[in-house]
């Protein structure tokens, strides 16, 4: 035996447990060595298939979250320089090769993918998407009075037969995205202007495409519509035979521990087709398992997926590939509208709704809304052209309303309501509507058309006709009106003609025009005898005829929800000029004296279930002998409060004719605000008024007040209002908290009778 120095010795062991200590707590620092070590033989080869000995081809499928995971895969194949030769895909993995293929950097794709009207249908499977209308909810109308209503669309075949179809009240928001997103993932493929830069294939249902146009990779997409899409056959992209001198790098989204998702058809096939992958030659991209299937998970799994297969990847590919020649991806700065689908009666309304001044994606997707809104209107799809042309088709078909509902309050009672209405466009849109009304003491019979899209769409012609009785509850009158101010009941024969003229988008101008027939009987209460040295004027008549004649252009300034009361955001403006003729007994002319109004309002919201509308107002009617005067036509004082301008102080001052709000002249601030959520709300109406005029027979003086606590619930037009409303001036400011004083009242839709 040969003695061992015990220096020596000790350095063996401590060499010894250093090397089994490396190797036990570092395998995974020692193998990305040996990648490193692998990538480093591998020399650099020019972008040039000629020279490849192998051809690696890069397979990508479908299926759930997969574009994400794709996403990181492609990622590690440029970050590990992995050459790809060329690329054959379907469903969601057709879209994103296709971008990588047109050079589009992955950065661009990332925010492609990242795109408000592509990520909520990235990775989903909408093929058999439906429509968000609930077949089993009431068809309640959108706006109007209260009523159920349903909407007919009819259609005509080449034989002339007519068919007859249900149509939506509202507009399917859920299709018009849809669309939208089809035309986005288009649009991303058409933005890039170039031919692919690496082969690729598409796989669909029934054919094997090279070089496959960009509408053939959005059709192999699992979005609605796409009964041929990837996701019903191949679902996963793997080579059918094995190829001599190919290098096969299959991505597969889905984990070897997964639990498949989808409906049980789905769920059959994609089982089917993930029992066939052990019978495919080639090295996997896949992982073992996801726990998190969140974006930057499945991002991150596709590119650890990668790193792991390199081992695998880095013997059967030859060289590397710089992958540094990229190009940006803008989006189209404008779309170029084509209608040659429609028909030559349909083609000037559709184009109106286009507006020339949008750019970039706003403009197909304020067309969609815009237009959808209208009856005649349904199906919408886009088409785009390679040259940048955007082939818009637009089902146009006429369509018939009938509603029937009520409506009513405790002033003028409950009402029965019905109508009938056609839409239809041939060169201009038409809307021919037949409506009335018949309660326990008021009917009404009110035709209305308009004619919209005549010039352009910046102008609208209307046609209407009244004719009405119309009288208070008799409890109501003898609860609030007074002796002097009843009427039996009122009857109207007028006829209005309107034009209005779109500025922008929010402000407009309408020219009205009133020819009105009217009658008035009073209550034997109006016919008091009342002294002249009351400096009243002495009622002597009980029964009235006037023939009023208006002629006004009103001015208005919109920006948010139409609603003076309840809007939680915007603002208004109104701005109203008129002259006015009362014709009444025979051959009696009044003055023709102005009209002349103004109204402002602005609305904010605080918190989401809060809301407050602030509003100033001012009018005034008169005409010029010398100087203004206030017009003065009867000898009755409820005729002359009939005639006077009356103040909109609270939402429910509309209903009726309160003298205290009569008046020629006046000015207003006014705010009301409440909480809400659902339709249902709880709101307080606050006004200021000061009367310009010193009526003989207001109870109040010129400084008066309006209050107006008040319950609100809606849903569409259905509507109900319901609270306490007084009226004191400074004098009487502290009945306020007199809630015996108070008128009650019940409002049952929106609606202005008076």
């Amino acid at each position: 035996m040969f003695p061992i120095p015990l220096g020596w010795l000790r350095k063996v062991l401590l060499l010894s447990v250093a090397v089994l200590a490396s190797a036990y707590v570092a395998p995974a620092q020692a193998a990305h060595s040996v990648d490193e070590s692998l990538l480093g033989a591998m020399t650099l080869e020019p972008d040039s298939l000629q020279a490849k000995k192998t051809k690696s081809v890069l397979y990508l499928g479908g299926g759930e979250r997969s574009p994400w995971f794709h996403l990181g895969a492609l990622y590690a194949l440029e970050e590990y320089k992995i050459p790809v030769d060329s690329i054959v895909a379907t469903s969601w993995g057709a879209w994103m090769g296709a971008l990588w293929s047109l050079g589009v950097s992955i950065d661009d794709i990332q925010r492609l993918m990242m795109d408000p009207y592509v990520i909520e249908h990235l990775g989903v499977n909408s093929i058999h998407a439906k429509t968000e209308h609930d077949a089993f909810s009431l068809p309640v109308s959108v706006d109007g009075l209260p009523s159920i209503r349903q909407r007919f669309s009819f259609y005509a075949d080449s034989t002339g037969n007519v068919y007859r179809s249900m149509h939506a009240l509202v507009p399917d928001t859920a299709s018009i995205e849809r669309s939208l997103s089809r035309l986005r993932f288009e649009e991303s493929l058409y933005r890039q202007r170039g031919t692919y830069r690496i082969p690729f294939t598409l796989l669909t249902c029934d054919s094997i495409i090279e070089n496959p146009l960009y509408t053939d990779v959005v059709n192999s997409l699992p979005l609605a519509g796409n009964e041929n899409s990837g996701e019903l056959c191949p679902y996963l992209s793997f080579p059918q035979a094995r190829k001599a001198q190919e290098a096969s790098l299959i991505v597969v989204a889905d984990p070897v521990r997964y639990e498949l998702e989808g409906n049980a058809e789905l769920r059959t096939l994609k089982k089917d087709v993930l029992t066939k992958l052990g019978d495919v030659q080639g090295v996997f991209i896949r992982a073992h398992s996801i726990r998190d299937t969140s974006r930057k998970s499945m991002i991150q799994a596709g590119f650890s997926a990668v790193e792991h297969a390199l081992r695998e990847i880095i013997p059967i590919v030859d060289g590397r590939r710089e992958y540094s020649d990229k190009q940006k991806s803008e989006a189209w700065f404008e779309f170029n509208p084509v209608f040659d689908s429609l028909s030559s009666e349909h083609h000037s309304a559709v184009l109106s709704y286009w507006n020339p001044k949008d750019t970039g994606f706003i403009a197909p997707a304020n067309f969609a809304y815009s237009i959808a809104s209208k009856a005649p209107y349904d199906t919408i799809s886009f088409n785009l052209q390679s040259d940048g042309g955007l082939l818009i088709d637009v089902g146009v078909h006429p369509t018939i309303d009938v509603a029937a509902g009520g409506f009513g309050s405790n002033v003028i009672g409950a009402n029965a309501y019905g109508e009938v209405s056609l839409n239809y466009v041939n060169q201009m849109e038409i809307s021919l509507t037949l409506a009335g009304f018949y309660g326990t003491s008021s009917y009404g019979f009110r035709p209305r058309l308009e004619i919209s899209n005549l010039i352009n769409r910046r102008w609208k012609f209307g046609f209407g006709y009244d004719l009405m009785k119309l009288r208070f509850l008799k409890a109501f009158e003898n609860d609030n009106i007074p002796g002097v101010n009843r009427f039996k009941y009122e009857t109207r024969n007028d006829l209005f003609l309107s034009a209005k003229y779109a500025i922008d988008k929010l402000q407009s101008v309408e020219v009205k025009f009133l020819f009105g027939d009217r009658e008035f009987e009073l209550s034997p209460h109006a016919v008091p005898e009342i002294d002249f040295f009351d400096d009243i004027i002495v009622n002597t008549s009980s029964n009235y005829e006037t023939s009023p004649v208006t002629q006004s252009v009103c001015y208005s300034l919109l920006n948010g929800v139409d609603d003076p009361w309840f809007s939680s955001k915007g603002y208004a403006a109104n701005a109203y000029l008129g002259l006015n003729l009362i014709g009444y007994g025979f051959h009696q002319r009044g003055p023709i004296y102005g009209i002349y109004s103004f109204d402002g309002r602005f609305s904010y919201a605080p918190t989401k279930n809060t809301s407050v509308t602030v509003g100033a107002a001012m009018g005034f009617d008169a005409y010029r002998d010398g100087h203004f005067r206030f017009p003065k036509n009867f000898d009755n004082t409820a005729m002359e409060d009939r005639y006077r301008l009356h103040i909109a102080a609270t939402p429910w001052s509309s209903d009726w004719l309160d003298p205290e709000l009569s008046t020629h002249g006046y000015a207003l601030l006014r705010v009301n605000g409440g909480v809400h959520r659902q339709g249902f709300g709880a709101w307080l109406s606050l006004a200021y008024i000061h009367d310009f005029e010193d009526k003989a027979t207001a109870k109040l003086n010129s400084n008066k007040f309006v209050f107006e606590p008040a319950l609100r619930y809606k849903y569409r037009s259905f509507t109900v209002y319901a609270g306490l409303n007084r009226v004191v001036d400074t004098e009487s400011f502290g009945d306020i908290k007199d809630l015996k004083n108070y008128r009650y009242f019940i409002r049952i839709g929106d609606y202005n009778l008076f």
